[in-house]
This record gives structure tokens, sequence and C-alpha cells, in this order.
């Protein structure tokens, strides 16, 4: 049975997919013993080759000893997105195979996305390091925009000193304020984008009606776990994964001698609330709007949104006629359809709980709503999105 190291961090969602992806291919033409190392990039490490008999290796090379370690091994190896300094061809690590990310792929796709979003201003924030993968990022998203005449701000990395996240945070706060807005921002990957929703949130930067952030990987336990949700790129981690076993399995068997490339590419964009097409300068509205996005739009009222701000309903009213030309109370009634919609998608909850839940005092009522608004009716809906229908908690069915 083939002995197979794997070195990914299963801290992070990229990593975790190229792990399911090779998981994928064991299942299907192995079996091989895997020994995966668990934790972060520092929890990388071969296994100790005077006790383990290994047939070969998969994984990222973070460390110099690693890199020895996998050369000392003399086994046949596949790499993921290996560092500038491995690919440099005086390094003996640059002759093993391996598979990268399109990361130019990935900073075109970001620039088509904001530019069919009409945004005036954009800029990117790269990795702290400036690994190679996000300097490819940043030249493709520059280079696209830049084919529309659209110049890109382009965040100066710290010095290696200052790199940590806690001395780096007042820095990009500072170059955040002095963006012109409203502002498209591309991170590097979801990690750098859930910095930047921090540093915009400290530095006062209302996201997204002044800055929209966007990130890479779709890594759903950032991605959701953000202030407003992040949007990202997803890319093909498990196919990667799958066709890098894949070829792992071919050099352990020989049948390919010779170094191998592949690449894996974006897939699309995953969009959320941190990218949603809403440019607003006043201040007033712009907290009005936050309120009622926390709230799902559930079970608030005009009066509730005027008490927040602080002012009359009559003021919060001109203001928003002003900014956005509808009024609060269809502000509102916007942010609970689309609690409604999430709850039709994610949930089993009947019709007449979700009603309730959502401040609709009739089932009826929020049926015409949704219909108006989304030109199908709530079972069809749900229909679409493969859930079964429950049973309707009121008289009448939908029409």
């Amino acid at each position: 049975m083939p002995q197979v190291a794997v070195l990914l961090e299963s801290s992070q969602g990229i990593s975790r997919a190229m792990l399911l992806g090779i998981l994928d291919y064991v299942r299907v033409y192995g079996p091989w013993s895997l020994n995966i190392a668990a934790g972060g990039t520092s929890d990388l490490k071969v296994p100790d080759l005077r006790r383990w008999r290994g047939t070969g290796i998969i994984g990222r090379v973070t460390t110099d000893a690693v890199a020895r370690d996998i050369l000392a091994s003399r086994l046949p190896a596949v790499l993921f997105n290996p560092g500038d300094i491995y690919l440099a061809p005086s390094h003996p690590i640059s002759k093993y195979s391996r598979t990268h990310c399109d990361s130019r792929a990935v900073g075109a796709l970001a620039a088509e996305y904001y530019l069919g979003k009409a945004f005036p201003h954009f800029a990117f924030v790269g990795e702290v390091a400036g690994a190679n993968w996000s300097r490819w990022r940043q030249e493709a998203f520059a280079a696209r925009l830049g084919a529309d005449g659209k110049p890109c701000h382009l965040y100066p990395l710290p010095p290696p000193a200052a790199s940590a996240w806690e001395a780096e945070r007042a820095r990009l706060c500072a170059w955040l304020k002095r963006l012109p807005k409203p502002v498209a921002l591309f991170a590097a990957n979801d990690n750098r984008a859930r910095q930047v929703l921090d540093a915009c949130l400290i530095a006062g930067i209302a996201v997204p009606y002044e800055a929209a952030v966007l990130g890479v990987n779709d890594d759903i336990l950032i991605c959701e776990t953000c202030i407003p949700p992040l949007s990202s790129i997803a890319v093909d981690g498990q196919k990667a994964g799958y066709e890098a076993a894949r070829l792992l399995d071919d050099l352990m068997r020989r049948s390919v001698r010779s170094r191998q490339v592949m690449t894996y590419g974006p897939t699309g964009v995953v969009s959320r609330a941190s990218t949603e097409t809403l440019h607003v300068a006043d201040k007033l509205v712009i907290r009005a709007l936050e309120f009622i996005r926390i709230n799902g739009g559930l079970t608030i009222r005009v009066t509730d949104v005027a008490a927040h701000l602080g002012v009359t309903c009559r003021w919060a009213e001109m203001r928003f006629q002003q900014a956005l030309g509808q009024s609060i109370r269809a502000t509102i009634q916007q942010a609970r359809m689309v609690t409604v919609r999430a709850l039709l998608e994610e949930t089993g909850l009947s019709f007449g709980e979700i009603s309730a839940r959502c401040g609709f005092s009739q089932p009826h009522h929020l049926c015409t709503v949704f219909k108006r608004q989304f030109g199908m009716t709530m079972s069809a809906f749900r229909a679409r999105k493969g859930l079964t229908p429950p049973p309707l908690l009121f008289p009448a069915p939908e029409k």
C-alpha cells in the first residue's frame, strides 16, 4: 500500500478542499495510507525519514527545512503553489512536478466583476509577504482595469518588521481613509480580505456603501463570519487535489517520469453583502441602512430607524429620498424579502412560520408580495432550489 505524506494546512479552507480532492482520488484508486499533517503552516513537515517508509509526498513547501526533507527523501512528490525561491531553476526542488492556481485568471475575473458593477475607483491589497500568487493577481487585476482606462490604487506592503497584523492595522486604516470613495477593493485572499474589513470598521468606512471588498478562495468559515459577509472568488481546489493525487500516483507507478506542471482556476464569484452595489455618500443614510441590514428588516418600523439615528421620521425620510430615491419603508421591505428568500432556500420552515418570523401578519400577504417582487410563487421558488415545499398552514393555496 502506498505510504503518502500530505502537507496541507487543515486550518485553511483552500487546503481542506485540496485534501478532499486527494481523498476523492484515493477512494477510487487507492487505498493509500495517508500521513496528514494537521494544523497550520508551521505544523507542516515531512515525517521522520528514519522511521517512515514513504512512497510519495504531496503538499506545500513552506520552509527550507521542508524542502530539504523532500529532497532528502528522494521520493516522488507533487507540490502546490511553490514560492519564488522554490521555482528558481537554481533550486533543486524546482525540478519537481507541481500544480498552480491560475492567479492571473483570478485577478482578471475580479476586475471583470467590479467593472460590471460600474465602480469609479479600484484598489488592491496584497498578501503581506508579497507571495507570487498575490503578485500575479495584482498584476492581472490592474492590467484588466488599465485596458478600460481605470487606474488601480495599490496598498504598499509593510516592511517585514511591521508585517504582524497588530503592527500593520493602523497603517492599513490610514491608507483606506485616503482612498477616493466609493472604491472597489480586491484582496489577495479571504484572510487578507477579512483584515481589510476589520480595518474598514476601525476606520469608520462603511462596507459596501463606501468600499466594496472581494476576497479569493470562498472559505465559508471566513466569508460567512465576516461583518458584512464577504464576497469571494471560488477556485477549484478540490479538482486541484484530485489531479495532483492522480499525477503522484503516476509518478509512484513510474508511468510518468518527467516534471509535470498543472493549473487550476477560478470557478466564479460568490457574491455576498460586502460587494452589494449601493453607492451612498450620506453618513446618516449609511447608518440607517446598516441598522436595517443587521436586523434583516424584521419587525422594525420607520420609527425604529429614526430613533436609532436620533432624528425625526420626517427628516430621516427626506434624507432617504435624496440619497436613494425611495422611502425607508420600501428599504425595510426589501431587506425583509431578502430574509424571506434565505429562509426559503436554507430551511424547511413552513410558509406560515416564515411569515410570522418576518413580520407579516398574514401569510397570504407575504405570498402576494413575494410573487410581485420575484416573479414566482414561494412554492415555485423553493421547488427550484430543490427543497420540498412544506404543507401550507393557512387555508387558501397560492395562486
